[in-house]
Order: structure tokens, then C-alpha cells, then sequence
């Protein structure tokens, strides 16, 4: 992500320089386009720290927010998220090693990655405003749902399997 977001920023420069150089329609359209590029990968660095910032990640699980709602698991069953959880990747599986972490941690470490990723859905749709100065409103609508749907994958993760943790948890503090 670091290699792409650095990339996205040099090809951009690259490209807008090369545009203000020739004045090529398509060196314009590949600024852009790095530039979204850069934009999106920079959001998944910035959503967490922004989040680090407000909570300190220290999250309560019980608060109305991270609560599965009624028609959560008939969605999920509609999605089938059993089907293909297990096929998508995480980025520091060690967040949720049980190895490592207590129970508590890993809800906690859920809670986290949740918001992160709903942040990030939410940043995702701001690259809308690029819309004002360079035009092509529909291409950059294009690119914030394909980013949004992308992270709302792993908010439905999280939001699937914290239940189902946080049932384990409730079963052990029995014993």
C-alpha cells in the first residue's frame, strides 16, 4: 500500500508537470488518476490515526454502535459472508491472534478495524470533491463506490464474526 500510495503521488507530479509541459489531454486524465490512486491508498494511513487520535483505541463493544442489529445475520446469510470470509485477507492478522490476545483485546482490536474501515468508507466518497476542480464527476463516483464497497467488506466481517467472539468471551467468564 505504501509502494502504491508513493507511486500514485510520483506518476501524478510526473504526469501533471508533463501536462503543463505539452499540454496533452491524457497526461491530464493520468494525473488524475494517480492522483485518486495516491488518495485512496493515503485514507487507509490516515483512517487509523485519526481514530488512534479520538478513542485511543479503547472501544466498549456493549455501546449501541458495535450492537448487531436485527436484520444483520439474515444479510449476512443473503451474502453468504460464511462462503467467503475465510478467502479475504487481513492486514495485521496478528490483531486478532488468540495467541497473542485476550479475548477482550481482539473485540477491541473488531471495534477498531470496524470504524477504521467505515472511516475510511466514508473518506472514500470526499474524493467526490476532486469533482469540482477537474470535472468527470461520474469517474470519481465510479472509484469512491469500488473503494467504499471494497471497505465495507471488512466492515461486514467484522461486524459477523465480533458476535461470535464476544458469545466465547461471555462463555468463558461463566466457567
Amino acid at each position: 500500500m505504501v509502494v502504491t500510495m508513493i507511486a500514485g503521488i510520483i506518476l501524478c507530479i510526473i504526469s501533471a508537470i508533463s501536462y503543463q509541459a505539452f499540454d496533452q489531454k491524457w497526461m491530464l486524465s493520468c494525473a488524475i488518476t494517480f492522483g485518486v490512486i495516491a488518495y485512496h491508498m493515503a485514507i487507509r494511513f490516515l483512517a487509523p490515526v485519526i481514530l488512534v487520535a479520538i478513542f485511543h483505541r479503547k472501544y466498549d463493544y456493549r455501546s449501541w454502535w458495535f450492537q448487531e442489529r436485527k436484520w444483520e445475520s439474515g444479510f449476512y446469510q443473503l451474502i453468504k459472508v460464511k462462503n467467503w470470509k475465510a478467502k479475504t485477507f487481513t492486514y495485521d492478522p496478528r490483531e486478532f491472534s488468540m495467541k497473542i490476545h485476550s479475548l477482550e483485546e481482539i473485540i477491541n482490536n473488531m471495534c477498531h478495524a470496524e470504524l477504521v474501515h467505515e472511516l475510511i468508507v466514508f473518506l472514500s466518497f470526499t474524493a467526490l470533491l476532486f469533482a469540482i476542480p477537474f470535472g468527470a464527476l461520474v469517474v470519481f463516483l465510479i472509484t469512491a463506490v469500488l473503494a467504499a464497497l471494497f471497505d465495507l467488506t471488512f466492515v461486514i466481517l467484522q461486524r459477523y464474526n465480533r458476535p461470535r467472539v464476544v458469545n466465547l468471551l461471555a462463555r468463558r467468564n461463566k466457567r
